[in-house]
This record gives structure tokens, sequence and C-alpha cells, in this order.
């Protein structure tokens, strides 16, 4: 039988990241549970009786309902241990580490009596409310009990369940490695080009695709670069589309305008039999007539 969490008080663990902080005031928000953050770079939030301050992790977690361990990549294993170690019976923990493979085995050997949830927030810490949250959730034992907790969490949030950490990370080398690593390479060049004026006599396309590069280098250096480092997946699929990249540039500065057409076709005939590249393109507009609304609205 699967279970809801009552929850009546918190823990964040990295209270101080982004991330943390973003969940610290998310659960704080609800007006409904006890928040008790704990960073080792101290961060104090403003005057609340809902936020609790703690010296070290174990007074932070010891008594809490449901642990958020929200700290770097490299860190998330030693840190997961350590509150599995003060916990309290019945309690759940849930990491949110972007790389699961090492700290899956961790949670997999974790006392029976905690409810251990592997998730990964799909949304940055600039999303506001919940209504456009998205979870990727890796059933660590009881599926079922798992998804119930998590929808607890997250009421009416998207749940999406991958099956094993291997699959994660691998499907996290192209959603996020390989989408960071192409940004920070057009990022690099455009920060040694005139992009104040480029900006000013763009269309959309180059303004959405410069909107994108500027929000992921809004994430911090180290996170970027634990990101692109730290998922073994990565080098495989930037290989592959270093080599993508030589096999088109080759074509589009040869002698050969055929050729050239050819391969802007096949590569558009595959990739309208996994989507529908019409309605992506209406998409993409509504996105900008949106963008413009809120705009004006917030300068109006």
């Amino acid at each position: 039988m699967s279970r809801s969490l009552p929850m009546r008080k918190v823990a964040v663990v990295g209270s101080a990241g982004r991330m943390g902080r973003w969940f610290t005031h998310y659960f704080e928000r609800t007006n409904t549970v006890n928040v008790s953050v704990y960073d080792k770079k101290g961060l104090s939030f403003r005057n609340s009786q809902c936020i609790h301050h703690c010296e070290t992790i174990r007074a932070c977690v010891e008594e809490a309902d449901l642990v958020i361990v929200c700290v770097p990549i490299e860190t998330t294993v030693s840190v997961v241990q350590e509150c599995l170690t003060y916990m309290k019976e019945g309690a759940a923990l849930s990491e949110i580490s972007s790389i699961k493979k090492q700290i899956f085995s961790v949670l997999q050997a974790a006392r029976k009596d905690i409810t251990c949830l592997c998730i990964h927030p799909m949304f940055g810490p600039g999303t506001k409310g919940s209504r456009i949250i998205k979870n990727l959730l890796i059933p660590v034992g009881n599926r079922a009990n798992e998804l119930a907790v998590l929808s607890s969490i997250f009421p009416g949030s998207e749940i999406e369940v991958i099956s094993d950490p291997d699959l994660h990370d691998e499907y996290m080398a192209v959603v996020i490695g390989l989408t960071y690593y192409v940004n920070l390479v057009l990022g690099s060049m455009l920060s040694k080009l005139d992009l104040r004026t480029m900006k000013r006599v763009a269309g959309t396309s180059f303004g959405m695709q410069v909107l994108i590069t500027e929000s992921i280098l809004n994430d911090s250096p180290e996170l970027i670069s634990s990101l692109l480092r730290e998922n073994p997946f990565n080098t495989t699929y930037i290989n592959d589309f270093l080599a993508e990249a030589e096999n088109i540039q080759k074509l589009v500065s040869g002698k050969e305008e055929r050729a050239a057409r050819r391969a802007v076709e096949d590569i558009k005939t595959r990739i309208n039999r996994l989507t529908d590249t019409d309605k992506s393109y209406l998409k993409f507009y509504r996105a900008i007539e949106y963008l413009k609304t809120f705009h004006n609205k917030k300068w109006n």
C-alpha cells in the first residue's frame, strides 16, 4: 500500500545554495510546516517563525519528517550518509543530484525504516510557484510509496519515472550536458564579439538562443563545471556532437551545393519522424509573443 508523507517538520541541508534556498522558501510558503536549515556557509534567512537555523547536520535532520539534500554533486554521497545516521524512524530523505549512479547505491543500502527518494528536479531556482514543476524519479525500493511521497511534497506536479540511474545519467548527458556544452561554446564566442549590437539588430531566433545561453551562464561556474565533468556519458555525446559538426562544416564549406542541401533535408526528415517541426515553429513564436507581453507588462 502506498502512503503520503505527513510533513510537520522539513529539513533542508545545503540551504545556502540556490536550490536549497528555493526549497526553503517553497516549504516556508506553505505555512503548514517548520523548516530547519543547515549549510556550512551559514546563510541566514529573513526573520521567519517557520525557519530555524541549525549549527550541525544532526540538529537539522534528527526531528525532521522529510530531509531534502541540496548540496553539490561531489559531496552528495557523504552528506546523505551523514543525514541517514541521525534521521528518525519513519522519515523520508530526498536528494536532488543531477547525476545518480553513485548516490543511488547509497540510497539502496539505507536503513529500511527510511523512505529514500532519488529525484531530479527539472526546473531551476528561478521557478515561481509549483504549477510548472517537473520531477524525475528513479525508484529506489517501493515505487508506489516513493511516488506517493513525492506527490505529497509537490501536489499536482508532473512526475516522470526513469527505471534506473544509468539510464537517467545517459539521458542527462544530452538533456543537460550537451545543452550546457553547446551554450558554453557559443557564449565563449559571443563574449569576443559586439554582442550588444548583435542583439539590437537580431531577429527572433538569435534573440531566443542568446536568452538561453545567458540564462545557462547565470548558473555558478562550480555547477556548470560539475555538470560537464561528473557525468561519464558526457564524453561520448560531446564527441559525437563534434564529429557531426565537422561533417556539416565540410558540407557547407564545400563546392557541392546539392550535398549540403541533401544533408539538411536528411536531418529535417529524421527529426520529423520524431516530432512535428511545424508545431514546434508555432510554439516558438507563441513563446516569443508571451515574452513580449510579459516584458511590456513589467516595464509599463
